[in-house]
Parts: structure tokens; sequence; C-alpha cells
């Protein structure tokens, strides 16, 4: 993703390869908020997102459960919060149906452990990672927010626009990470393929467009 492009003084290929790509978004957009839930009245377009400026977690076999179950013994002050099992839940796994239209409806799996939780959603072409860091205080927060970054290498800092007022950034293989409350939100869209869905999403593509959704939900 470019987010510098030269001015130009007339529409040249990178005008049209842009338009292409917004017009694709767009559509991907739509497809999310006809799918109802949360997300539908909040979520940024990535039309807008352009316009502004445009690890999965390793986990002990034992530690996986399903979608929003609790661990035996774990106590309320343990457990995910409802934010972050939303990242499983009903809302965003209709999203991400809609968005990618899978020949199947895609099947998830989830772990919690050191405050991590994190949902994996088992698509017909590979693997979308949703997981959600929770921190006791901000500082903590920050501080796990610019250790993932740091791990991730090479990233792009979205702008506020597209963050939804919260500080973010992204890699162009495929991962946005967002930092909203003290919840650190990584969308990890590089088990998908190159080109995902109907609309045939870039791997950044995909993962900007469920972080904003998860956010939208996180708005309500």
């Amino acid at each position: 993703m470019n987010t510098h492009e030269p001015t130009v003084s007339a529409a040249g290929p990178h005008t049209g390869r842009r338009s292409s790509r917004l017009r694709t978004l767009a559509s991907a957009a739509l497809l999310a908020a006809v799918a109802g839930g949360c997300a539908s009245g909040h979520a940024v377009t990535p039309t807008a997102r352009d316009a502004a400026a445009s690890t999965r977690s390793s986990t002990s076999p034992d530690t996986s459960r399903p979608p929003g179950t609790q661990m035996p013994g774990m106590t309320q002050a343990d457990a995910p919060s409802a934010s972050a099992l939303m990242v499983c839940g009903p809302e965003i796994s209709n999203d991400v149906t809609k968005i990618l239209a899978p020949a199947r409806v895609p099947t998830t799996s989830s772990t919690w452990t050191d405050h991590l939780y994190t949902c994996t959603y088992h698509l017909p072409a590979g693997l979308l990672v949703l997981s959600v860091k929770e921190s006791p205080d901000a500082a903590s927060a920050t501080a796990y927010f610019e250790t993932v970054r740091k791990q991730m290498g090479t990233t792009t800092q979205l702008t506020v626009a597209q963050g939804l007022g919260n500080p973010g950034y992204e890699s162009a293989r495929g991962t946005v990470v967002i930092l909203k409350d003290g919840k650190t939100l990584r969308v990890d869209a590089t088990g998908m393929p190159t080109a995902s869905g109907p609309h045939q999403l870039s791997r950044a593509d995909l993962a900007y467009e469920i972080a904003s959704d998860i956010l939208g939900c996180w708005s309500e």
C-alpha cells in the first residue's frame, strides 16, 4: 500500500489501479453491511480508508476451547471479555462469510492464554486468524502494541481515519494491528491466498476490512 502517492496532472495507470481497488473494496464493504449485525452501522468503508490516506499465537493444545467457552476453574476476571469473544461471534463470522463467500461456512477454533484470545477461521482457501490481547493498563497495552510492531518488521502506520481514531499499523503481507481501550486487535490474513473472495481482495485489504468491522462492533 502506498500512503504517499505522487501528485500527477493527468490520470495514469496508477490512478486506474487505485480506482479499481476502491471499487472492489467498496463492494466488499457493502456485502458486510448487508450481512447486518453490529458492524453494519459503524465500520469505516475502504473508500474512506484510502481517501483519508492511503503470528499467529502459539498455545498448548490443551488450551484450545470452542469459541466463547471458559476454561474449567477460570474466574470472570481471568476469562476473555465480551469484546474479545466477539471476534469469534456470529456478527464477525457472518461478515467473514459475506465478504469471502466460501464454498462452505467456515469453522472456528479458539484459544485463551496469557490474556490473549485467538480465533482461527478455517476457510477452504486458508486460515484467517483474529486475536485480541487484553492488557491491565494503558502502559502495558502500548508496550505490547509496540512489541508486535517490532516483531512484524516493516509496517505502515494507519491514519487516524483508518484506525477509527485509534493507533494502528499494517504490513503489506496481510496483517493489521489496532490498539483500542487497552485491547490490541490483530487480524492476520497471511494464511489466505494473495486474492480472496469474489472481489479478489488482497491479504492486506482483507485484514483491514475485517479489522474495521470489528472496530465497528466495539464502537457500539
